[in-house]
């Protein structure tokens, strides 16, 4: 008895040295993709979970994020327009149009850069403006995680994604990024037609036929040959739209493109 007492204690206390014995213990996710894509890389710090997608996912359609609690990343990426905007250029928190329109957020695990001017290197990176951007959320990152800690579920969620009640503004763009990656695209019509699965109407035959000729010019940018699964070459290019003059003297191409700088 005396024996089996000691084991106990023993037992007891070598259990109670480890980091939180019986709390979270976020479950790691591998993204399905087929097998033509290449492997997606994660960031070391930030590894994709379960937990972390799921709360991400609420992060991402959380209007708390925005100054007057009307907009959340969902509010311009819609999940009926391929997680894109359906206008030229999307609307803020204060009824201002922006510069640009919103861009699909499908398949980035696999991008190179982000914004139309790849101006950041990574989803964790991009997630850290549209907050408190004047127009389009318009709320500092304080009052931005002071919200959620007010909100009796988050510091549960984040503990289960990050095994901390701890909430910061780069765990929030974490989570984000974690459910992004999460949003893989590969079986659609066009990708059955490639697999020979199905087959294009004749109206979406004409349109390839225009895309991948000179009389679409869509090919040298977005070809499949010289781009990839993601129909993309990854730069930022001028494609000759209309520009307006910006308060900080920048002439800005407007609609689906990027700063283009001054202008002689």
């Amino acid at each position: 008895m005396t024996r089996l007492l000691f084991i106990a204690v023993i037992l007891g206390v070598v259990f109670s040295c480890k980091k939180n014995p019986t709390g979270p213990d976020p479950t790691p996710i591998e993204f399905e993709s087929p097998s033509y894509f290449p492997t997606m890389s994660q960031p070391s710090n930030n590894p994709a979970t379960v937990e972390g997608v799921a709360l991400g996912r609420k992060l991402f359609y959380e209007k708390r994020l925005s100054k007057d609690n009307t907009q959340s990343c969902g509010s311009c990426h819609f999940q009926t327009h391929s997680f894109s905007d359906s206008t030229a250029t999307s609307v803020g928190v204060d009824g201002i149009f922006g510069t640009r329109n919103a861009m699909t957020i499908v398949n980035l695990g696999w991008q190179k850069g982000f914004f139309w001017d790849l101006r950041s290197n990574t989803l964790e990176e991009q997630a850290l403006e549209p907050v408190p951007n004047p127009i389009e959320m318009h709320l500092s990152w304080e009052e931005a995680v002071n919200k959620l800690k007010s909100y009796s579920e988050y510091p549960d969620l984040f503990e289960a994604a990050f095994d901390s009640k701890d909430i910061d503004r780069y765990r929030v763009t974490k989570a984000i990024a974690q459910f992004e990656r999460s949003l893989i695209s590969s079986n659609s019509k066009f990708d059955q037609f490639l697999r020979g699965e199905t087959v294009l109407s004749e109206s979406e035959l004409r349109g390839f036929d225009l895309f991948n000729t000179e009389d679409g010019d869509c090919f040298h940018c977005h070809g499949a040959s010289n781009t990839g699964f993601q129909f993309t070459d990854n730069l930022a290019h001028n494609n000759g739209l209309d520009t307006v003059f910006t308060d900080k003297g920048l002439y800005e191409i407007t609609g689906d493109a990027m700063d283009i700088g001054k202008f002689k």
